[in-house]
């Protein structure tokens, strides 16, 4: 099974799972982590960790962290707080921004409120740091730290430039650092450290995640307009009518041929239905979806020149491949 095959499983974490067998320590720990819980916080996290979910933070902090050094448990509870705090902000996540479905299944905050959503969020927070402090994995946690606080502003710019087409391209760039880049950096950087990397391997596993969250971030943004609805479990153009500005969208806005017709339609900030078509038409006429893709490529090679400065190993490898799978996403 190739690491691209992990993107088109159903149950990705099982899958994973088996195919990166350091894996299931990690899904070992997650499962007591949950257990822990009582009432409706135990069942809405217990059914959010059986939804899938491709792993993809503790995959990165394990095998960053032994492309130095053989596995030790820290690296173990690293990549569990990795991932509670990933599955903390996608339930936020889905209460920002009302949605109804995740991968295809019901969110925590369609079945249960808002209210019960946040509380949920908070309590796999408060896991994640309870598991840092208690293994005294103080550098890990000053990383996780600034990725949280990144997401949160992140998520605020975003909130604020709704519709908005004064946004930039470095603009963007810094925002989807700070959604995406910026956690998928420190988990990389966390593993490094846990291995006992030198400062200058350190910087570059950081980089090299950081890079692929820029590129995972722009085909998000491309499969919002390109994939379809059942594979990403949402709504196509969901980030579009929601007034998120995107890279594609960004690059439509600067064609000659289009730009004044898109910055009409933003200003009206709604998006239908027929207009989305049009614009998804116009994305794919004037070549700006090849061009996003372009960048995104672009990112994926700046990611696999840092690991060319590392020590090859089997690990790097599918680091190296992993990077590549990004280009290749369906969901």
């Amino acid at each position: 099974m190739s690491i691209q095959q992990l993107y088109n499983t159903a149950n990705t974490s099982t899958t994973s799972a088996l195919q990166f067998p350091e894996l299931l320590f990690v899904e070992d720990q997650l499962q007591i982590v949950l257990d822990k819980a009582d009432g409706l916080v135990q069942q809405t996290c217990v059914r959010l960790l059986q939804s899938g979910g491709k792993r993809i933070r503790p995959l990165l902090t394990l095998y960053s962290g032994m492309c130095f050094a053989p596995l030790n448990p820290l690296m173990i509870q690293a990549a569990v707080a990795a991932e509670l705090i990933h599955m903390a902000s996608l339930i936020h996540d889905d209460v920002i921004d009302e949605s109804a479905t995740r991968r295809g299944k019901p969110t925590v905050n369609s079945l249960h409120g808002d209210h019960a959503a946040i509380l949920t969020g908070d309590y796999l927070f408060a896991e994640a740091f309870n598991i840092l402090s208690t293994h005294q994995l103080l550098n890990c946690m000053k990383y996780l730290v600034e990725a949280i606080q990144a997401m949160c502003d992140g998520e605020v710019n975003q909130a604020s430039e709704q519709f908005s087409i004064s946004v930039g391209t470095q603009h963007y760039f810094n925002r989807i650092a700070k959604k995406t880049g910026i956690l998928l950096a420190a988990c990389c950087q966390s593993g490094a450290n846990l291995a006992g990397a030198l400062a200058e391997d350190m910087t570059l596993m950081r980089e090299y995640g950081l890079n692929i969250g820029y590129a995972y971030q722009i085909t998000d943004d491309i499969l919002d307009f390109s994939g379809d609805s059942e594979s990403l479990g949402k709504p196509v153009g969901a980030d579009l009518i929601n007034g998120n500005i995107t890279l594609p969208i960004l690059y439509l806005l600067d064609n000659p041929t289009y730009g004044n017709w898109l910055e009409e339609i933003m200003q009206t900030r709604k998006i239908s239905r027929q207009g989305l078509q049009s614009i998804n038409e116009a994305l794919i006429s004037s070549g700006c979806i090849e061009q996003a893709y372009e960048t995104a490529t672009q990112c994926i090679c700046k990611a696999k020149a840092c690991l060319d400065k590392i020590s090859g190993s089997p690990y790097r490898s599918v680091l190296i491949h992993l990077a590549d799978s990004i280009l290749q996403r369906t969901n």
